[in-house]
């Protein structure tokens, strides 16, 4: 069975910010396409629908793709439940009944 990868909170908060900046170019570079577009064939002032949907794709759409993203990111490939059990840091070693403060498997301090 192969093992999910694991990421640290902070590296799936950055790949989700670059998600949405990446996303937020897109939509930028779109919308201004559309909005020559539509000044080149139309020659009116563009209406209000047009300027909530810019508005829309370029600033919320971006926020809602990045916490899209972290979400997924967390559930995928976020960190393992922990155990209440109390472990040695150099092997994880359940040290639970142990009588001296030393790890009966790999032998460091506790």
């Amino acid at each position: 069975m192969m093992r999910r990868p694991r990421l640290h909170w902070f590296w799936r908060a950055a790949i989700a910010v670059l998600a949405g900046v990446v996303y937020g170019a897109f939509a930028r570079y779109h919308f201004q396409m559309c909005k020559m577009i539509h000044d080149a064939l139309a020659g009116l002032p563009i209406d209000l629908r047009t300027t909530m949907a810019h508005v829309f794709g370029e600033k919320l759409w971006p926020c809602v793709i990045s916490v899209a993203s972290y979400g997924l990111l967390t559930r995928y490939a976020g960190s393992l439940p922990r155990d209440r059990e109390t472990r040695c840091r150099e092997c994880g070693y359940i040290l639970r009944g142990i009588t001296e403060p030393r790890c009966p498997e790999c032998g460091e301090r506790v």
